[in-house]
């Protein structure tokens, strides 16, 4: 059970909760506990859960002489909070201890928790002592997960085959089928598949490498955008290719919150890139599009 710790304002906290990767539409368990280092009194303890949502986007600007500048600006938008009221009117006495169970609802869309630079969402558990003065708090760190049944229901929008277990992928003379295994994918844990290549003429390669890629864009006006790689493997050294080859692999991928997702500001384009590196010219990409979830429990 994670737990987390804090003073705060002359009183000494402790956060225990079921799990820091929370569910959306379920609730989630846990404990406050507090112990006040001077006697305090409180006109209630809340518990929220708060997000952020944070996107990059340019702005330019002329000055005077008429010199033009163009900047990256970061903008932040709170979404709707979840509070719970633990308990109204309290006083604790100097040393005292109390504690109380807690059971609090993650929003049924989150939006789940992105880890990028010019798109983020997060999300921390709020936990504070509303008082005259200061008030006592303390802030704890979760996720908010993107589930696999999520994105299977059709209510986030993914690429045309991204669930499916096989697609296509076609770049002039150059063929390939490419399988995965299982769609979607999800951070953080095992995936497999393999590759039917097919090409027109023989071709000699350095090397034949894949790799997942996330496209993250902020879906405002001069929006920034980034891709991100979850994972990059070489599956073939330098050879000759010629007709068909059958190439198997395996990985994992990196536990990093990047699902499929579209948000307020932003949105996510995970694909699989299959690229045959060849000297002195463009290396083709053979590129499908895939899903990702943050969790396989639902």
């Amino acid at each position: 059970m994670p737990s987390w710790n804090a003073m705060s304002h002359g009183v000494a906290w402790q956060v225990d909760l079921d799990r820091d990767r929370l569910l959306p539409g379920r609730l989630v368990g846990g404990r406050v506990t507090v112990t006040a280092r001077d006697g305090i009194e409180a006109r209630r303890l809340l518990v929220t859960l708060i997000g952020h949502e944070t996107w990059q986007h340019e702005e330019s600007s002329t000055d005077a002489a008429g010199h033009h500048s163009t900047q990256t600006v970061t903008s932040t938008a709170e979404l709707p909070r979840v509070p719970i009221e633990l308990s109204g009117p309290l006083r604790l006495a100097a040393g005292e201890t109390r504690s109380w169970d807690l059971a609090l609802p993650v929003p049924a869309l989150g939006p789940a928790s992105v880890e990028a630079t010019v798109l983020n969402v997060k999300w921390i558990l709020e936990a504070k002592l509303d008082r005259a003065g200061l008030d006592p708090a303390i802030e704890v760190a979760v996720r908010i997960v993107q589930p696999v049944a999520l994105l299977r229901a059709g209510v986030v929008h993914v690429g045309e085959f991204a669930l499916y277990p096989a697609a296509d992928a076609a770049v002039g003379d150059l063929t390939a089928g490419i399988e995965l295994d299982p769609l979607p994918l999800c951070a953080g844990a095992p995936f497999a598949g393999h590759v039917m290549l097919r090409t027109g003429r023989s071709r000699l390669l350095q090397e034949i490498r894949a790799e997942v890629r996330v496209h993250v864009t902020a879906t405002v006006a001069n929006g920034k955008q980034q891709t991100v790689t979850l994972w990059a493997a070489t599956l073939v050294p330098s050879l000759e290719l010629a007709g068909e080859r059958r190439i198997d692999f395996e990985g994992v991928l990196r536990d990093v919150a990047l699902p499929t997702i579209e948000t307020a500001h932003g949105r996510t384009a995970p694909s699989f890139h299959l690229i045959l590196a060849t000297a002195w010219a463009r290396d083709p990409h053979l590129v499908r599009d895939v899903a990702i979830a943050t969790t396989l429990e639902l």
